[in-house]
């Protein structure tokens, strides 16, 4: 691969450099026994039935690694709106969950014995990653529910002096998003050891670092607490799940602040 090739693989959206995004893990959950499930697929194919209810441009939804997870997306959006379409996002799913008859857990860490079920990921790339994978490795990926927050970059040389500013923080940061004690991050820990973000000296040595880390031919497979993300953003990974907008609009904020600022 030529690192011209790499490099095609970050879209930097200009007009929204500055603009921030959310993703947010949550589990899936039976309402009556209380218990996750592994009915993420049900869920998400529920979703696409009914667009009328969603505002695409917005927010958006996927799947996650466990069958037991939904991911919400919402922007990019200027800072100032963030709050809103996290609220405008939970409206729209408390109806989902009114027609399926589920619910969701913003729990940080699912207990020991969760279904360790794999969402049927149509590219495959789920199947694959977890063909061989140990079964403490892949009980600590399922386990484990994030929230990642987005900033917007210009171009990949404002990417790479952002990064380097805030990795800095990094463990200030994991401090500030724990709601487990640190359970989750001991978990995250067993599931990518290379947690820890690297300086970049230049594109070039992003490229250098990416062959030998084995993420060159997917960037997604970097597993580090901040990265710079396919989406042209610095995406902050160290957040835990939350049922608190006005904590996540916090955790926004804060890395907008440190991109910015």
């Amino acid at each position: 691969m030529s690192i011209e090739e790499f490099l095609a693989k970050f879209k930097f959206d200009q007009p929204k450099s500055g603009y921030v995004g959310v993703e947010r893990e949550q589990f899936v959950i039976d309402p009556t026994s209380r218990q996750i499930i592994p009915s993420a697929q049900r869920y998400l194919e529920h979703i696409e039935k009914h667009p009328e209810l969603i505002n695409r441009e917005k927010i958006g939804f996927g799947y996650e690694l466990s069958a037991c997870q939904i991911e919400s997306r919402i922007g990019p959006c200027l800072l100032k709106d963030i709050k809103s379409q996290l609220i405008e996002c939970e409206a729209v799913l408390e109806k989902f969950d009114h027609q399926l008859k589920y619910s969701r857990s913003d729990c940080e860490v699912a207990p020991e014995n969760m279904p360790l079920d794999i969402y049927p990921d149509p590219t495959g790339r789920y199947q694959k990653i977890t063909k061989s994978m140990p079964e403490e490795i892949l009980m600590s990926a399922c386990r484990v529910a994030g929230t990642h927050v987005h900033i917007g970059m210009l171009d990949m040389n404002m990417a790479i002096y952002c990064y380097n500013k805030v990795i800095e923080h990094t463990e200030n940061l994991m401090k500030l998003g724990d709601n487990s004690n640190g359970e989750r991050m001991r978990l995250y820990k067993i599931m990518a050891p290379r947690y820890s973000p690297k300086s970049i000296s230049s594109v070039e040595d992003l490229f250098n670092q990416a062959k030998d880390h084995g993420f060159a031919e997917n960037p997604r497979s970097c597993w580090t607490m901040i990265r710079i993300s396919i989406h042209g953003t610095i995406e902050f990974r160290m957040f835990g799940a939350t049922n608190s907008i006005d904590q996540i609009t916090n955790w926004v904020s804060h890395c907008h602040k440190l991109c910015f600022d």
